[in-house]
């Protein structure tokens, strides 16, 4: 058979299907949404919530019940430069204006938000230069006429009066500042890394998942996700309108608290060890006595036991801490998904120093202690346990007889 001259269409370009480009800026969108919501955890800031494609791309809800909309505008680097002809940029501000005059003094700003450059001639084609026309002027009346014209354009079709629209203008900014398309990514993750708490505590990995997951989060709270999850039976029930309404709303809204499970859920994507919650063992289970003989068979320093006895007791106490604040069950089967983390990295530390010898528990320790940190680098699933926390689990462990220090084990014998 010849072989076929022709192109064949999985190594070609597609033409004329901007599909693949317009998921790629709504992926962008939701992208900068999450670092927006990463000033929820910035206490010198005093956004309250933040809303996903509710009224504008992004909505901001201060503490004191104001309001700031976000337009984000996408642009390839090989595209002309944003001037005030533009469909999108009147597009935007005649929604500044219609919200504006939907609800009168409820909002603080509207930003005109985009990654690519503004005109800058200082004419009526330059969006900052009209902006800051309107902003030093007392009315509307006391405008350039270029500046005029532009406004009157805005109001008509915004279909508001010339006050309204003067006076959304007047506190609309534009910026062309915002990361370019293959960067944006990489700026939510710099700026996560900046504010959130738990990223210090986490390898680069580990911060990348859970920064993915905001962003996906930001998308389907900008997508009516809320709709799958809405009883079949809501229209049989009094107000169904209401009933869908508030949780459109509800769903599109993130909080601090909110956005924090957001991040602990993608840190925590990895499934859980996880058995018969029965068979869960309890924390503090063990004793003391047989923990420290141990150690003194692994040839554990006086300074060093004490140190083990401090860890085992943090590493219960949080065992305890999230039975309290996750429910008996939930907090059990923590306390079991890291016992048998460590448990496991005991057993390869064990068999990889044993020795017949001479004592080998500090050997055993500094072995475990580096599987701990390879765990850590590889994101594992750990909830709020930092390595100290990890190796008071290995000596509750080893007080419940599941980890030994050394071969021989003369407890056994006294």
């Amino acid at each position: 058979m010849a072989e076929s001259t022709v192109d064949s269409p999985d190594t070609v370009p597609a033409t004329g299907d901007p599909g693949d480009e317009t998921a790629r800026r709504y992926r962008y969108q939701w992208t900068y949404t999450a670092i927006v919501c990463c000033m929820l955890l910035d206490e010198t800031e005093d956004a309250a919530e933040v809303l996903c494609e509710h009224h504008e791309d992004v909505l901001i809800k201060y503490d004191d019940g104001m309001f700031s909309g976000l337009q984000i505008k996408t642009k390839q680097s090989d595209q002309e430069v944003w001037k005030t002809g533009d469909d999108a940029v009147r597009g935007s501000f005649v929604r500044f204006v219609r919200l504006e005059n939907t609800f009168p003094g409820r909002f603080r700003a509207f930003f005109f938000l985009s990654n690519h450059p503004l005109y800058a001639a200082r004419n009526a084609h330059d969006i900052r230069y009209v902006l800051q026309m309107i902003k030093a002027a007392s009315a509307s009346n006391d405008l350039p006429s270029a500046v005029a014209r532009f406004l009157d354009r805005i109001a008509r079709e915004a279909s508001c009066s010339l006050e309204v629209a003067f006076n959304a203008l007047a506190k609309t900014q534009a910026r062309d500042d915002l990361p370019k398309l293959a960067d944006i990514e990489v700026r939510l993750l710099d700026t996560l890394t900046a504010i959130w708490p738990r990223a210090v505590d986490c390898s680069y990995a580990a911060v990348k998942q859970a920064a993915r997951y905001l962003a996906s989060e930001c998308g389907r709270a900008s997508s009516l996700a809320h709709e799958d999850i809405l009883p079949a039976y809501l229209p049989a029930t009094p107000n169904p309108e209401e009933t869908e309404l508030a949780a459109r709303v509800e769903a599109k809204r993130i909080s601090k608290p909110r956005l924090l499970e957001l991040l602990d859920s993608g840190l925590n994507l990895t499934a859980m060890l996880e058995g018969d919650p029965e068979a869960c063992v309890e924390p503090g289970t063990g004793t003391t006595d047989l923990l420290l003989r141990k150690l003194d068979a692994g040839g554990f320093s006086a300074v060093s036991r004490n140190s083990a006895l401090d860890l085992r007791d943090k590493a219960d106490y949080l065992g305890i801490v999230w039975t309290k604040k996750h429910g008996r069950g939930s907090g059990l089967q923590r306390y079991g998904h890291v016992r048998s983390l460590v448990l496991s990295d005991a057993a390869r530390a064990f068999e990889a120093t044993q020795n017949d010898e001479h004592p080998f528990g500090l050997e055993m320790l500094s072995e475990l202690r580096s599987r701990f940190r390879d765990r850590r680098m590889e994101g594992t699933l750990l909830f709020e346990c930092s390595n100290e926390h990890l190796e008071g689990f290995a000596y509750s462990l080893t007080s419940q007889c599941e980890v030994h220090w050394s071969l021989d084990r003369p407890w056994e014998t006294e």
